[in-house]
């Protein structure tokens, strides 16, 4: 065991506590020197994960703007980054090899001298349906649904909400809350190298073999003349820096402009098509959670009796709107993000909010309320005034923001 810095989470909180600040410490020296050395700690855990109104946004899944990272045969094949960022991720590793070739730096450093692709882009939608099956899993096992007497999806959502309200700020169900979560890596962003594939949880290990390596101080130099910030916890992982001049450089090549053009021009919102997909996840989790009987007794005449019923059979996602439809699945998505959150509204705010978009919906359809909503809810501070007045205030920065764009557009 190390005596200063922590090798795994099988130590007393005691421990973990002073190695951790023992590791920072150790750290926020090069930071002080390095402002690239980044601690992704807070809101900074959302970068690339978020637009500037702090809506979640993802690379679409059939993303042209994805490019595959030459990498040698005995590392991972196919890893893929946004298209500037392995443009300078190449050059980063070309500087590299001209220093080792020139003795400026050590040629022996284990991930420091040679850099190699260990870890990229990860499929935020994939890495979400796995995320949604362990969620599923601990609901099963909860006191909220009652899956032996499952009889519908009326039934089921009530303990869902339940579910949720207790445990959805730490166990996010929705894709917009999933992908601003912890649970989903910053890799999600295509912002994202890794040149080690290391344990994260081992920070004697990022001390013996980055921070105390001769090329630490050359690493993270370097990486900050070609745009690259390096994780403070996670030393090997490079995050492209959109709003460097460095980076820009590289993106001008693809006619992305601004970091702004990029969040715009590269993602979309979570939530574009998660809403037609919401009901489909219910239906899921149902088909999941019910029975194949529900069995009943019956006391008649002094015997006992068992029934059989069958719980109720949805083919499709029509047939789940028959019986819950599209008014509470709306009612029911907004409830789910409320208990995702970490800002906490009354009952009172919680029904005005629901009144408006309710209104939204039936007079404009259901993905633009849940739009309207999602630009609301993910607002960094907390509710003031009412929902109708940051829905005019978000289309006009949107429209500032498009003027903006026009103007500096290149012809």
């Amino acid at each position: 065991m190390s005596r200063f810095y922590k090798e795994s989470n099988k130590e007393s909180s005691a421990n973990l506590f002073n190695k951790r600040s023992a590791y920072y410490s150790k750290n926020l020296t090069s930071s002080g020197q390095y402002e690239n050395l980044t601690d992704f700690f807070a809101e900074k855990l959302m970068y690339g994960k978020v637009s500037k109104f702090f809506v979640p946004i993802v690379l679409p899944k059939d993303s042209t703007n994805l490019k595959t990272i030459p990498t040698k045969s005995n590392t991972p094949q196919n890893l893929r980054a946004l298209n500037f960022v392995v443009d300078a991720f190449v050059d980063l590793q070309k500087h590299f090899q001209k220093s080792v070739a020139n003795n400026k730096i050590k040629s022996d450093d284990p991930y420091l001298s040679n850099l190699q692709v260990y870890k990229a882009y990860v499929d935020p939608y994939d890495h979400y349906q796995a995320h949604l099956i362990r969620l599923a899993k601990n609901m099963k096992t909860s006191n909220y649904i009652d899956s032996p007497n499952l009889k519908n999806i009326n039934m089921m959502n009530e303990g869902l909400a339940r579910y949720m309200e207790v445990g959805g700020l730490t166990n996010p169900m929705t894709f917009p809350a999933y992908v601003k979560s912890k649970a989903s890596p910053m890799n999600i962003s295509g912002l994202v190298i890794e040149i080690a594939d290391l344990d994260t949880r081992n920070d004697d290990e990022k001390i013996n073999l980055f921070t105390n390596s001769p090329n630490w101080n050359y690493y993270l130099n370097i990486c900050r003349s070609f745009g690259f910030m390096v994780d403070l916890d996670v030393p090997w992982r490079l995050v492209a820096d959109i709003g460097s001049e460095q980076m820009l450089e590289y993106a001008r090549n693809y006619d992305f402009n601004t970091s702004s053009e990029i969040l715009t021009f590269c993602y979309q919102s979570a939530h574009y098509k998660y809403s037609q997909n919401f009901t489909q996840n219910l239906l899921d989790i149902y088909d999941f959670f019910k029975p194949k009987y529900i069995i009943n007794k019956e006391e008649c005449k002094g015997s006992t009796r068992i029934i059989r019923l069958k719980p109720n059979n949805y083919s499709n996602i029509e047939s789940v709107y028959k019986e819950y439809n599209k008014e509470k699945i709306l009612n029911l998505y907004c409830n789910i993000r409320f208990s995702e959150e970490e800002t906490r509204y009354s009952d009172n705010q919680k029904n005005n909010i629901l009144i408006n978009i309710t209104d939204i919906y039936r007079k404009k359809g259901f993905n633009t309320a849940i739009s309207e909503f999602e630009s609301f809810i993910n607002l960094p501070f907390d509710y003031q005034g009412s929902l109708g007045y940051y829905v005019q205030r978000k289309r006009e920065r949107e429209e500032q923001d498009r003027q903006q764009m026009i103007r500096t557009a290149r012809y």
